[in-house]
C-alpha cells in the first residue's frame, strides 16, 4: 500500500515537471480558448507561469494578462488559471477555466473599468473621470452569449459629480445579470429629496456595449438646469442620457 502510494505521489510529481516545459501557447492552444476568439500577440513562459501581450478577445484589445496554473484544479479534472489583467480600460483579477461549447468562466473576479476610456461615456462623466468596480463569485459566457453572472457592481461617478447632481447620494450599486446574451450592469441611487439615478451598462466579449442613465422622481430646479448641460434629454418627467452603442476595446493607435 505505502509503496503504492509512493508510485502514485511520483507520476504525479513528475507529470507537474512535464508540465513545466509545456508553453503557454500551447497550452492555451488545446484549451479552447482560441475557438472563443482569444488571441494574443505575443505569449512568455510556460503553462505553470505565463504572460500574454496584446490580448484579443473577438478582435477586441484588452491589454496583457499574467497567468498562474492553479494545480489543485488540474486534480479535479478542471483546470483554470489565475489571472491578472491591466489594460487601457482598466484591471482584473480572476480565475479563468475554459469547458466544452466553447464556455468560459471567470470566477472569484474583480473587474475595475475606467469610463474614460470609453470614447462614448457620457460628456459629464468625461468631465469627472469615474470607474465601475464589478466583484463576484461567477460570470459564463458561451461565445458571446452571457450564460451566467454572479456579482454586484458599484461606481463612483455620483461622488465625483456632486457640483451637478448634488450630495446626499446613496452607494451607486446593483446585482449583475443576463439580459438577452449581454451582461447587464445595473447601478441604482437615491438622495434624501426622493431623487433616483438609474444606470444600465451592457456588455459581452467583442460586443459593442450601451449605456444609458436616468434620473427620475423628485428633481430639482437646479437639475433641470444642468442636467441638460451635461447632455442629459428630457423624456417626460424624468431626464434621460442615451449613447450609441461604446465601442469594445480596441488597440491603441
Amino acid at each position: 500500500m505505502i509503496r503504492f502510494l509512493f508510485l502514485v505521489i511520483f507520476v504525479l510529481v513528475a507529470g507537474i515537471v512535464g508540465l513545466a516545459f509545456v508553453p503557454i501557447a500551447t497550452a492555451l492552444k488545446y484549451s479552447g480558448v482560441v475557438d472563443n476568439g482569444v488571441q494574443w500577440a505575443s505569449a512568455k513562459g510556460t503553462i505553470l507561469n505565463g504572460h500574454l501581450e496584446g490580448l484579443m478577445i473577438k478582435g477586441a484589445a484588452y491589454g496583457d494578462a499574467e497567468l498562474k496554473l492553479d494545480i489543485p484544479s488540474v486534480l479535479e479534472g478542471r483546470p483554470r488559471y489565475a489571472v491578472d489583467w491591466t489594460g487601457d480600460h482598466g484591471e482584473g483579477s480572476g480565475k479563468v477555466s475554459v469547458s466544452s461549447g466553447p464556455t468560459i468562466a471567470l470566477e472569484d473576479y474583480i473587474i475595475k473599468l475606467d469610463l474614460l476610456a470609453y470614447p462614448q461615456t457620457a460628456r459629464w462623466i468625461q468631465k469627472s473621470g469615474g470607474q465601475v468596480k464589478l466583484e463576484g463569485a461567477a460570470i459564463r459566457f458561451k461565445g458571446s452569449e452571457c450564460l451566467e453572472a454572479l456579482g454586484a457592481a458599484t461606481s463612483d461617478v455620483l461622488d465625483l459629480n456632486r457640483d451637478i447632481l448634488g450630495a446626499g447620494w446613496s452607494e451607486l450599486r446593483g446585482d449583475l445579470s443576463c439580459e438577452d446574451g449581454k451582461l447587464l450592469v445595473p447601478l441604482e441611487s437615491e438622495n434624501a429629496s426622493g431623487t433616483r439615478f438609474l444606470v444600465r451598462l451592457r456588455a459581452a466579449p467583442g460586443y459593442a456595449g450601451k449605456f444609458e442613465a436616468r434620473v427620475a422622481g423628485f428633481i430639482p430646479r437646479t437639475l433641470n438646469f444642468a442636467l441638460p448641460l451635461a447632455g442629459f434629454a428630457r423624456d417626460g418627467e424624468e431626464f434621460v442620457y442615451l449613447t450609441k452603442r461604446m465601442p469594445a476595446p480596441t488597440a491603441a493607435p
